[in-house]
């Protein structure tokens, strides 16, 4: 008995997607990617240039008094945090291990503090401008 097998065919054939569908999960990776890369890059907080109380958060910050006018940026190559006048950008000092700071990663300015990070400690050093020096905190 050679009973010929048929195949059988639905009575709804399921359409196939469109292009579009099927780039979807493409474009949901590309979004993820974009939301972390914006999460990973330092951001500046935008607002009055002369208010003091503004914090700061970039590889750069700029700070200003009576005396002094400079610009504190952190070298990536030698995790230091070095001090330029702003007025004419001539070096002014160098901030590193060799100096007790150890390494610095990134730096906030917040008033007359400057708050440094690094990657490999998790407490921030905090630093008194403008002789910046560590300032100890009151504990609570």
């Amino acid at each position: 008995m050679n009973t010929p097998m048929t195949l059988r065919r639905s009575a709804h054939p399921r359409p196939h997607a469109p292009w579009s569908w099927r780039l979807l999960p493409w474009l949901a990776l590309a979004a993820l990617i974009a939301w972390a890369a914006h999460l990973y890059r330092p951001h500046t907080t935008t607002g009055d240039d002369t208010a003091d109380t503004a914090a700061t958060v970039s590889p750069l910050v700029h700070w200003k008094d009576a005396g002094h006018d400079w610009l504190l940026v952190v070298d990536p190559a030698t995790r230091e945090l070095v001090v330029y006048d702003a007025n004419d950008g001539r070096l002014l000092r160098r901030l590193g291990a060799a100096n007790g700071a150890g390494a610095i990663d990134s730096i906030v300015g917040e008033g007359n503090w400057l708050i440094a990070t690094s990657r490999r400690d998790p407490r921030p050093q905090i630093l008194g401008l403008p002789d910046l020096r560590p300032v100890a905190l009151a504990a609570r």
